[in-house]
């Protein structure tokens, strides 16, 4: 007799409703409540529609070398292009895991010192995380879909008002920060699935920030 094929009820999901089963399952083991758990996936579903140029997929970008990834404009609609851009109309939020310092590394500014670009998220996304998590370190890995450890036990919140925000852009996968595993197309994280940007570094003095945890 031949051997009959196991499949789960994943199988049969679409990758995007997978990747939100997931998501959602880890929300629980954080115990994070089902009404945050809906809040959170809500910043996902209520984003733009990622659409891609004719002919091109995400398979195709990431099967490119990193060094010769095409630009967004050549990747994506125009249409979302703009609306990606929208979502950060009324400033960003980005949390990191060490306190900027003037005169200190990179000279206080926020952003890669190797390329000058910082990735960020939008503020009203920002936002509904640090209330979901109530500043806790580990609850925002896990909502950011980082590895434990990664924000340290005292991370920062950092809040970039519009007018600091310049050149605001979808990741493009070939910034120095885009890691192999970890950058997928689209302008969402991976996978933690939230609206993601880069934009021009931002100097110190042109954001503000406050740390979180304190263990």
């Amino acid at each position: 007799m031949g051997k009959t094929k196991v499949t789960s009820f994943m199988d049969e999901m679409s990758p995007e409703d997978a990747r939100r089963y997931e998501q959602w399952n880890k929300y629980v083991e954080a115990g994070i409540s089902p009404e945050n758990r809906v809040r959170v996936l809500e910043i996902s579903e209520k984003a733009p529609k990622v659409e891609y140029q004719a002919g091109i997929s995400p398979d195709d970008i990431l099967a490119m070398p990193k060094i010769g990834r095409p630009s967004p404009e050549e990747v994506y609609k125009p249409s979302y292009i703009d609306a990606h851009r929208q979502q950060f109309d009324n400033g960003a939020i980005k949390f990191q895991k060490f306190t900027p310092e003037e005169g200190g590394f990179n000279n206080g500014a926020i952003g890669n010192p190797d390329d000058h670009v910082a990735f960020v998220m939008p503020k009203e996304a920002g936002q509904t995380l640090l209330e979901v998590s109530k500043g806790d370190p580990r609850v925002l890995e896990d909502l950011l879909g980082l590895h434990p450890g990664d924000l340290g036990n005292s991370p920062v919140v950092i809040e970039i008002p519009p007018e600091s925000l310049h050149n605001v852009r979808i990741p493009s996968g070939v910034e120095e920060s885009a890691f192999d595993g970890y950058w997928k197309p689209g302008g969402r994280t991976y996978p933690g699935d939230m609206p993601e940007a880069v934009v021009d570094e931002i100097p110190w003095g042109y954001y503000t920030y406050r740390q979180l945890g304190g263990n």
